[in-house]
């Protein structure tokens, strides 16, 4: 009898990441069942400044693993359905499947800091669910994704200083407590959320609007080009076509498509293709209230006026070394912690702040709970208050794996332009928009002109609701 037969693995990480060097290797398939139809991929996994911790954070970096399939002879390629039963992670990691077995959380199962590498990992492939029969040659192509896991918990939106649109407590100039994940009554009186301009105050979240409460997976980095040309070189061309990024980004012939800079952050982004990117991915697109919950943390109090990384100091970026290489890094100022207010005039490899020794949140320019170029490099494409489909936007639902025949997302809430803004700031924004509560832009994209146009400055990270 003929079985499933892998003709060829293409060990393909989507990291660009020097800091971190995230890589997958020895994929393969065994053990098929012909009776069940599943398949076992088995591959390894490995990157650098990996933690876990049960003190201060509470939190714990991983990695997001979906794999992609083709048939023998064809070139469309498929999203592989991993079974909730039959995983087996490697030594010293833990598998999360999610329920829609979209993919596979892989993460350290014991408190500890530094480098891992799982090997061995297995996960079950449901291939007769993918409509696979059993003698079928296919191509499978793992991906792998650096996440941080944000907790549960209760935070400060709004730091009670003076940034432009910021989160209040009614009329005060204070911030808004986010104590539960029940529905947020906006307004004007004590107890309500006052959008402060950006946005009517009035109406409610609801429930099920992502608040930042909740636990949530989010990306470790902003977008790279290599991630980005890897997405467009995993639809098809007329798709391809539809999302593609600046000339100056990613260029060549689908589907071998070239990022310029790999490690750079992708700035050629608008809101459909994020949408796009991140349905491919399995992951959805973030929230403005998520932005502030990342950046300042659990339980954590504002500090008015505070950037990212929690102090009121910011130091430009003037200058890098190895500019447009793996291996670029800060040359000067040496405390440099952001590349924002057009000192440098372009964008940098991403988690370009990650310092080997000697770093602190200031010097890295890190969120809370570790999370790099929140507030600075590229713009981060988010889900705004400020309007009603902003406001519609559920945590419940995450990309399938698949586009419409349009090439856009098939996710109907995530269409909407007016929806989406912009949080965080950019290389050349100013320097007020790196502030963890500033929302001076979250009303960007209210006008078309941001939807369709390639700005060089719009990028992101994508997220996934944790279960």
């Amino acid at each position: 009898m003929k079985r499933l037969c892998l003709i060829a693995t293409l060990l393909l990480c989507m990291s660009g990441v020097w800091a971190n060097n995230i890589t997958v290797s020895n994929t393969n398939l065994s053990g098929q069942n012909t009776v069940s139809d599943f398949t076992l991929i088995n591959f390894d996994v490995a990157w650098e400044n990996s933690w876990r911790t049960s003190t201060n954070e509470s939190n714990y970096d991983g990695a997001w693993i979906f794999v992609k399939f083709r048939k023998n002879g064809t070139s469309d390629w498929r999203h592989c359905t991993i079974s909730s039963t039959g995983n087996t992670p490697a030594s010293g990691a833990t598998f999360f499947i999610p329920s829609d077995n979209k993919g596979a959380f892989i993460y350290r199962n014991t408190n500890g800091i530094g480098n891992v590498n799982y090997t061995g990992n297995k996960l079950q492939w449901n291939y007769g669910a993918d409509g696979l029969l059993d003698n079928e040659t296919v191509e499978i192509r793992v991906f792998a994704l650096e996440m941080v896991y944000i907790p549960q918990g209760s935070f400060q939106l709004g730091s009670g200083g003076t940034e432009t649109y910021n989160f209040r407590n009614g009329t005060v100039q204070a911030p808004y407590l986010v104590a539960s994940n029940a529905a947020i009554t906006l307004g004007t009186s004590a107890g309500t959320l006052n959008p402060n301009g950006a946005g009517t105050a009035s109406g409610t979240l609801p429930i099920a609007f992502p608040k930042g409460f909740n636990a949530f997976w989010i990306m470790k980095y902003e977008i790279s080009q290599q991630q980005y040309a890897d997405f467009l070189n995993h639809i098809d061309e007329a798709r391809a076509t539809t999302n593609a990024a600046s000339s100056a980004e990613i260029n060549g012939t689908h589907p071998n498509l070239v990022a310029q800079q790999p490690e750079r952050a992708t700035g050629s982004l608008n809101t459909a293709r994020l949408a796009a990117h991140a349905d491919w991915s399995g992951l959805r697109p973030m929230t403005e209230l998520e932005f502030e919950k990342a950046s300042r943390g659990y339980n954590t109090p504002a500090v008015p006026n505070e950037y990212v990384w929690g102090t009121t100091q910011v130091f430009y970026l003037l200058s890098t070394n190895n500019p447009g290489l793996a291996t670029e890094s800060v040359n000067s100022p040496a405390m440099a912690n952001a590349n924002i207010n057009n000192q440098l005039g372009r964008m940098t490899r991403t988690g370009l702040f990650a310092r080997s020794t000697g770093s602190t949140r200031e010097l890295s320019g890190g969120t809370y709970y570790g999370l790099m170029d929140m507030g600075g490099n590229v713009n981060e494409i988010c889900i705004g208050v400020h309007t009603t489909p902003g406001r519609a936007f559920t945590d419940n639902v995450h990309g399938d794996g698949y586009l419409a025949a349009s090439g856009t997302t098939d996710v109907a809430s995530w269409i909407d332009f007016n929806a989406y803004g912009w949080r965080g700031g950019a290389f050349n924004s100013d320097a007020d928009n790196a502030r963890t509560s500033d929302r001076g832009a979250i009303t960007m994209y209210s006008n078309i002109y941001y939807y369709d146009a390639v700005t060089g400055a719009a990028g992101g990270r994508l997220v996934r609701t944790a279960q």
